[in-house]
This record gives structure tokens, C-alpha cells and sequence, in this order.
């Protein structure tokens, strides 16, 4: 329960569902003019009223933020253009679940995984209904990591996104006029083509530490790549 009451509402860890949402509301007050009025009533919505020591209210708390954030992330599938600024909001989007991924697939797909632990695996990673329409037995180690890892089809797994980021970064401009690949495309390539060959049973908890040390270094790189670098010193003298 205060566990629970944390992660939903202490505005004090950065993390937090309270924190994260105060983030979006910063960022939109400066793109007020740009977002549609159904998104940004959304994003101004109060988080539900709960008491941490009640599961039944945290759990309809959650409940309730899950439906907003699915129509937020509903308005922003179908309402936004496909310009390059969309590919860089799908392309954080990406980058956040492959490497959440990651970390749930190291928590819970470890080598001496239980039952119970790679079904909550399968439960947080939305693919609980995919690996039983595959697999008619129960939840059995390799099939897991092949289904939350290397299923080049299933959306919520590691190579999915690899796939995805790997396409937005190709069809980003470049600044090369010889034709060869940046950073950002070299990196994201090298990400799929570690990934692609490999089957649930070949598949470590070291593959997968590997595949989020290669995410981290691909969203430093289309950072340094694509956006402003201002050091601070520099920002000091702007801002004197």
C-alpha cells in the first residue's frame, strides 16, 4: 500500500505518476497554443483522490489514470501529424519501453525465474494474452524472453522498438553529404541486427543488459545529434 501510494502520488520522487504528470503540464504550458483542447483538458485533469493505506482506492485510483493516459496516448495515434516532430515523440516513446523492458525482463527473467514470476512478467509487460494465444502450456523461460524480447511483431517487446527507432532515425535528415550513416542510424542498426538472430533459449540476462547499454547510447547520441547542446557556462552568460 505505501508503496503503491508512493509510486502514484509523492510529488518528491522524480518518478511518480504526481511528478511525472506535473513534468507534462510544464511542457504543455509552453505548447498551449500548439495542443489540441481535448488533449490539454486531459493533462489538466487533478490525479484521483486516494488513501495510501486503502488497496481498493489505490487500485481505482490506478485504474482511473490508466483510462486518461489511453486516451492521451489514443489522441496522440490518431490526431497528430506525421512530421519529424512525431517522430521524435514516438521515438522517446519507444526508447522509455524498450529499456523499461529491459529492466522487467532482468528483474523477472532471470535464470531462476518462478511461475509467478514471469507471469507478473507477461502481466507488466501487456503481453499476457499474446503469450497464450502462442503457447498452450504455462509460462515456461525461453518462450517469454523469445515473446518479450525478440518477437519482431509483438509491440511491447525489446526488437519492436529497436525496429521502430531504427526506422525514425533513418528517415531523419542528415547532415553527411557523403551518403555514409550518422551516429544515431549506426547505432540503432547495430542495435537490431544484435537482436534479430537470436531465439528465446540463445537469449541471457547479459543479451539484455547489452541491449539496454546500446538503447542508453543511442538516446545520448540522437540527443547530441538533434537537439541543442548548450553547456552550462554557456547558458550562465545567455541568461546574465
Amino acid at each position: 500500500g505505501p508503496l503503491c501510494a508512493t509510486a502514484l502520488g509523492d510529488a518528491r520522487q522524480p518518478g511518480s505518476v504526481r511528478a511525472l504528470m506535473a513534468n507534462v503540464a510544464n511542457i504543455g504550458e509552453g505548447l498551449r497554443d500548439r495542443l489540441a483542447s481535448d488533449f490539454w483538458r486531459l493533462v489538466r485533469l487533478p490525479l484521483p483522490a486516494f488513501d495510501g493505506a486503502v488497496t481498493e482506492t489505490l487500485l481505482d485510483a490506478s485504474s482511473r489514470l490508466i483510462e486518461r493516459f489511453s486516451a492521451l496516448s489514443g489522441l496522440a495515434a490518431e490526431n497528430m501529424g506525421r512530421s519529424d516532430g512525431w517522430r521524435f515523440h514516438d521515438m522517446g516513446r519507444r526508447m522509455e519501453r524498450a529499456i523499461a523492458g529491459c529492466r522487467l525482463l532482468t528483474l523477472f527473467g532471470g535464470d531462476n525465474a518462478s511461475d509467478d514470476d514471469l507471469i507478473l512478467l507477461l502481466d507488466l509487460m501487456d503481453s499476457q494474452i499474446s503469450y497464450r494465444t502462442r503457447y498452450l502450456s504455462g509460462p515456461a523461460l525461453a518462450p517469454v524472453r523469445d515473446l518479450l524480447a525478440l518477437e519482431p511483431h509483438n509491440p511491447r517487446a525489446i526488437l519492436y522498438q529497436a525496429q521502430r527507432l531504427a526506422d525514425h532515425v533513418a528517415a531523419l535528415p542528415t547532415l553527411r553529404a557523403d551518403g555514409m550513416p550518422e551516429e544515431p542510424r549506426r547505432l540503432a542498426d547495430a542495435l537490431v541486427a544484435r537482436l534479430a538472430p537470436l531465439t528465446g533459449d540463445m537469449l541471457a540476462i547479459a543479451d539484455i543488459a547489452d541491449a539496454e547499454s546500446r538503447l542508453l547510447g543511442l538516446s545520448d547520441a540522437i540527443g547530441q545529434r538533434y537537439f541543442l547542446q548548450v553547456r552550462k557556462t554557456e547558458s550562465a552568460d545567455l541568461l546574465a
